[in-house]
């Protein structure tokens, strides 16, 4: 339900997420003041993994400015492997997102002084807050989304600004003094199945596939990849693929026709777990990656990153980091994208026009070639 590359969730969703907000609402009590003593807080995000990257910076700055209070993240089993990096944090707690009865359970059982809810579109989450027990709900009002009925304070969920600022602003609803940027714990010494990259001195890493539903909308040409791929090579580097383990297979696929005998381009898809990945990445040189999770993984790792955006609007979901550039299409329909689904009708692939010329010259400009 909360998860946007599943069109049968975000259906049931809206189909059965809708009134069922309204109905669930109606049973709840609301609030007009929060709690004047918080002990705990519990903290839902069962998006995607580039989502609860980007919530650091809530859980950091919540860390900071509530140092005695109990932080507890509520997520799902497909982000999961990224909650160990997130700052702040006492706890966590992972659930299939269709397992609506045992997170109703677990959060009536906290009890939370204040619940988050971090679902900017999904009314998984405002279903979840209206049956929690919680104290003091506070969750986005989202234009055209009709969740946010049961809530104690409504966030307006705004279109025009990087969604970090989005996640920051639930906290500011209590805490206005809430400011803070990303950031993720990285492990101090590489993780067992990354000790190998250490011996590489050179490296950069591309990241080819998004994931989700209209993916091919999101996809760089893959011959586009190769001229940069050749490029770096040519330029001494040597070059990782990245990916999950279902983008193995394409990434073979990719590595068999333009380079079946080239040592220095491999593939690292569902070798490396995700601490490992951002590891592997803070001691890139650059990463060069399409809108997705582990675009903001390399980010917020410190890799000078670059995100090739189609589809995506870097404005709401651009990479956040130390060094970081947002490339766009020179034409057709891009940056369209704002919750993730509004693709209009008979979208092209814009990204075709974007040419590996416009990826060289960010990295001239950062004397990386």
């Amino acid at each position: 339900m909360a998860e946007r590359g599943n069109l049968l969730l975000r259906r049931l969703d809206r189909w059965l997420g809708i009134p069922l907000t309204g109905l669930t609402a109606c049973t709840r009590l609301r609030h007009s003041r929060p709690p004047e003593v918080v002990r705990s807080i519990g903290l839902i995000c069962l998006g995607a993994i580039g989502d609860l990257l980007l919530l650091s910076a809530l859980t950091k700055s919540l860390r900071r400015t509530l140092p005695q209070v109990k932080l507890e993240a509520i997520v799902s089993r497909a982000n999961a492997g990224a909650v160990s990096l997130l700052p702040g944090l006492d706890s966590h707690v992972a659930f299939a997102v269709h397992d609506v009865p045992s997170m109703i359970g677990h959060m009536r059982r906290r009890q939370y002084d204040v619940l988050l809810d971090s679902s900017q579109w999904a009314r998984l989450g405002a279903v979840l807050c209206n049956l929690s027990a919680a104290r003091y709900t506070v969750g986005f009002d989202t234009k055209g989304q009709y969740r946010a009925a049961g809530y104690d304070y409504k966030v307006i969920h705004r279109n025009d600004r990087h969604e970090v600022e989005n996640f920051l602003a639930l906290g500011r609803a209590l805490f206005p003094g809430l400011d803070d940027s990303p950031e993720l714990i990285l492990p101090t010494a590489p993780p067992d199945e990354a000790l190998q990259l250490a011996n590489f001195p050179r490296k950069i890493f591309l990241h080819m596939w998004p994931a989700g539903i209209n993916a091919h909308l999101k996809e760089w040409p893959a011959k586009h990849w190769a001229t940069l791929a050749r490029y770096l090579l040519d330029s001494g580097y040597r070059i990782f693929l990245s990916g999950s383990p279902a983008d193995a297979a394409k990434n073979n696929a990719f590595l068999a026709e333009f380079f079946p005998a080239e040592s220095r381009v491999c593939s690292l898809a569902g070798i490396l777990s995700l601490p490992a990945l951002a590891w592997a990445l803070s001691r890139a040189q650059a990463v060069i990656s399409v809108n997705t999770g582990t675009m903001h993984l390399a980010a917020l790792a410190g890799a000078s990153t670059i995100g090739l955006h189609g589809a995506t609007n870097p404005l709401r979901w651009g990479p956040v980091g130390k060094q970081t550039a947002s490339l766009l299409p020179r034409q057709g329909q891009f940056a369209y994208l704002n919750l993730g689904f509004e693709y209009p009708h008979n979208a092209e692939p814009a990204l075709a026009h974007l040419p590996p010329e416009d990826v060289l010259t960010v990295l001239q400009d950062w004397a990386l070639l």
